[in-house]
């Protein structure tokens, strides 16, 4: 059983398809949708969903990056570029692709097969036994099986089950927005991603759904008002009265926008328990992770690749075994991941100097050191009969 239908349940339900045990998704909302605008998949994801036979759809929807542009924030000035095509496609064995969440989304739901996900489950608690785990829903019903994933998010109720959770108010609000093609700026059709930066600040834009629309992303220091209230035009006008002072571009971006959603990002440190017998977490759940590198949902899919790994050939007895091995290699993965970010956003924070230069000289630095280990990983490698696995 897998407690969530966001992008790791459903990678996981596709990793699990064709193997010999049955995966049953597990989601609160009647019909399971993607929240959120725009993503960008890098290779260390590329490559394990071509393999599980999603390039095609996946290829039909996305856009190819071809680079990472840093613009001075107030006059988009070209501070920096990353080449992502070409010599880096090569090097790391796929693009980088950008496109919707709900693209990519209903490419693992076909995936996983019909049937995996069932909608109008809201999950509120779990009781482990010796041959297996009962999982309780709101309603009243129990759904039972040889062990449970928590993939449900960044507040998730299976990782508060298995940990001392407390929760922390975020600390910093992230909108993410869609605008038709037609009305975004010219500069944002291209197959780019354009990032600005600012001393506490941060704006992506980049087109997705085969060039039809273009997704951004923006982050600003939380503030009191409630997110849950606000409608979409009163979103886009609070960006721009956030981003007073910056680039034309990304303002008309947002004016252009038809859609804005908006969410706290939680400081989470390391998740403690990771698994506990016939339980583990996946995902957001297990690792909450800073948007460098465009990491969450990649991340995200590796947790599925590599737990699908070490399921397919357990047995109901051997299955705990199967989820601790699992949840130790990932754990070292993820925390030397959140270690780099750490740096990266201290980087930022310190010192005062918040130059766009700076930033983009540090980013630089960054895709340098990192990017060999962040974007060559296979999470197949970590499975018992991967390199990883092998040279344990």
């Amino acid at each position: 059983m897998v407690v969530g239908a966001g992008i790791a349940g459903t990678a996981l339900a596709a990793a699990m398809a064709g193997s010999r045990h049955e995966v049953v998704v597990l989601e609160q909302a009647p019909d399971p949708s993607p929240v959120g605008a725009g993503v960008v998949l890098t290779p260390n994801a590329v490559r394990p969903l071509r393999r599980l036979g999603l390039g095609p759809a996946l290829e039909r929807v996305a856009v190819a990056v071809a680079a990472r542009d840093v613009l001075r924030y107030d006059d988009d000035l070209l501070l920096g570029s990353t080449p992502q095509d070409g010599v880096h496609a090569q090097r790391h064995g796929a693009p980088n692709l950008a496109l919707l969440r709900a693209d990519l989304h209903a490419a693992l739901l076909a995936a996983a097969g019909p049937g995996a996900v069932r909608g109008g489950h809201y999950v509120t608690d779990l009781l482990e036994s010796s041959d297996g785990v009962s999982v309780r829903c709101a309603d009243g019903r129990s759904v039972h099986g040889d062990v449970a994933i928590g993939a449900d998010g960044a507040n998730s109720l299976i990782r508060s089950l298995v940990n001392t959770d407390r929760y922390r108010p975020a600390r910093r609000v992230l909108y993410r927005g869609l605008a038709p093609a037609e009305r975004a700026p010219a500069l944002l059709r291209e197959p780019r991603v354009r990032v600005w930066s600012g001393s506490d600040r941060y704006i992506a834009a980049y087109p997705v759904a085969a060039g039809r629309r273009v997704a951004f992303t923006a982050t600003v220091p939380a503030g009191a008002r409630d997110p849950g209230s606000w409608t979409a035009r009163g979103r886009v006008a609070d960006l721009l009265s956030a981003f007073q002072g910056w680039s034309a571009t990304a303002r008309e971006l947002f004016s252009a926008a038809e859609w804005v959603g908006m969410w706290g990002v939680h400081d989470h440190g390391p998740v403690p328990v990771w698994s506990r017998g016939r339980v583990a977490l996946l995902g957001d759940a297990a690792h909450p992770t800073l948007p460098f590198f465009a990491q969450p949902a990649n991340q995200a899919v590796e947790d599925a690749v590599a737990l699908a790994a070490h399921l397919r050939g357990a047995t109901s007895l051997e299955a705990g075994a199967a989820l601790e091995r699992y949840a130790l290699r990932r754990r070292e993965r993820t925390e030397r991941l959140r270690k780099v970010n750490e740096e990266i956003l201290a980087a930022v924070r310190a010192g005062g100097d918040h130059s766009p230069e700076a930033w983009t000289r540090m980013a630089a630095e960054a895709e340098n050191a990192h990017g060999d280990w962040i974007y060559g990983h296979d999470p197949e490698d970590e499975g018992p009969g991967g390199a990883d696995g092998a040279r344990r």
